[in-house]
């Protein structure tokens, strides 16, 4: 039984193995979206910003357009003061010349505020660009190393089911069955729990009776935890396979 019991933990620490290439298969591509969703947000600020600051230029351009327009009317309105003959024409030539003066005035004050708020995000879209490029410097070397782990997951784990395949024959077929049985039902696949002169489950912690203890040391039979259900090991029975 010992001998068993001792092929039954190099099968443990196998199929423990197996269950950390099986997560990283799981959690890798959720890093790896994660990894790139940060670099697509990090694009999305850059453009957003981009784009706000070619709207206000091409708005600063449709005022300096207005500002062009109202100038050459303005010209044209001052030319005609000197054919004026009547009062009458002399005023409505003079409410244009005020009216083209405002409209310089006014388009004026809002080029300047806009070259003020371009200038700032000019600024914007600087660090928004050396954001984007340190997040992107950062990631992608994370990324093509996560992908590449990701591609010899398969693989890994052929290799360790090979180790598996040659461990498991010498297991008994009912301890074999009773092993499996429970490492179905748990995620993290930990079906032994190895006793220490602590006297305690190492999965639960239940305090282990003195028989059952000396039980379990003996290596003589199986025995299985009441509280948790893994299956007792006497813990100098791996630190043996370790030597081994």
């Amino acid at each position: 039984m010992m001998d068993d019991l001792e092929f039954l933990i190099q099968l443990q620490e196998i199929d423990l193995r197996i269950r950390e290439q099986e997560l990283s298969q799981e959690q890798f591509p959720a890093a790896v979206a994660e990894l790139e969703n940060s670099i697509k947000k990090a694009g999305e600020v850059v453009e957003s910003t981009t784009a706000k600051l070619q709207k206000m230029e091409a708005e600063r351009a449709t005022f300096e357009e207005q500002i062009q327009k109202a100038h050459e009317s303005l010209g044209k309105s001052q030319e005609r003061l000197n054919s004026i003959k009547t009062n009458r024409e002399y005023d409505a030539v003079h409410t244009e010349i005020e009216t083209y003066k405002n409209m310089i005035n006014s388009a004026e004050t809002r080029r300047k505020n806009l070259q003020g708020e371009i200038e700032k995000l000019k600024g914007s879209v600087d660090e928004s660009i050396k954001e984007y490029e340190k997040i992107k410097g950062e990631n992608e070397p994370k990324i093509a190393e996560l992908k590449e782990k990701i591609g010899a997951i398969d693989s890994q784990i052929s290799k360790i089911m090979k180790e598996r395949e040659q461990v498991s024959p010498k297991v008994s077929k009912h301890l074999l069955r009773t092993y499996d049985q429970i490492r179905k039902k748990r995620k993290t696949g930990r079906v032994l729990s190895l006793i220490s002169d602590n006297h305690t489950c190492a999965v639960c912690f239940k305090v282990l009776e003195p028989q059952l203890y000396n039980e379990i040391k003996r290596g003589t039979k199986l025995h299985i935890c009441e509280s948790c259900g893994s299956i007792l090991v006497w813990a100098q029975a791996a630190n043996k396979e370790q030597q081994v």
